[in-house]
């Protein structure tokens, strides 16, 4: 394996803290996963099915839905 030309190596060790830092700083938050936005997954699936049916409803008004007649009859 070859080390590439364009980037120094990596240091050995991370960065190293500021002496004026101190134990008071928070810690990073933690991020959310998708099993804490589940609900409103669930709220959008919902809406974007319920959304597609009034769609179809609304086109089919539209369209002059009120005259349909079955090819049988």
């Amino acid at each position: 394996m070859s080390t590439p030309v364009d980037h120094p190596p990596a240091p050995a060790e991370g960065p190293r803290p500021s002496a004026d830092t101190s134990d008071r700083s928070a810690p990073p938050a933690e991020k959310r996963g998708i099993e804490d936005r589940s609900l409103v997954l669930f709220g959008l699936v919902v809406a974007f099915i319920v959304l597609a049916f009034v769609g179809m409803f609304v086109l089919t008004a539209l369209g002059g839905g009120t005259d349909y007649i079955p090819w049988g009859d």
